[in-house]
């Protein structure tokens, strides 16, 4: 969950969590009714994302997968579209318990930790 804290002079964007920029190295497969889509940032309520297929409707039946460490999760989901911008689509979780959300949210910060370890074994 995003904090609540106060910084003078710093605007709140609104965001209702922290969103993780996801590339081809993060071990993380989303699919929406059974089609893999290319996703583009993803947080604990949602996620935005690119997709060939031609989407209609509102509610769609999603499955996310991902990596903790050596232990991989697969959670199932309904993924609510809230709106499209040129090729992106933007997308909220529905249907995940409280344990999901966590493990969503222990999975961002496993990730970050991991991808700051990572750069500093290069230098």
């Amino acid at each position: 969950m995003k904090p609540r804290i106060h910084i003078p002079d710093c605007a709140d964007s609104g965001r209702r969590a922290y969103r993780l920029q996801v590339d081809n190295t993060t071990p993380l497969i989303v699919r929406l009714g059974g089609d893999p889509v290319r996703v583009d940032n993803f947080s604990t309520t949602g996620l935005a994302f690119f997709t060939e297929t031609q989407l209609t409707l509102q509610y769609y039946p999603g499955q996310l997968k991902f990596r903790i460490g050596t232990r991989v999760h697969q959670l199932d989901c309904t993924l609510q579209l809230v709106r499209k911008s040129g090729a992106l689509w933007c997308a909220n979780f529905s249907g995940l318990s409280v344990r999901e959300q966590r493990l969503l949210s222990e999975f961002i910060s496993w990730y970050q930790a991991e991808t700051i370890r990572n750069k500093y074994r290069k230098v």
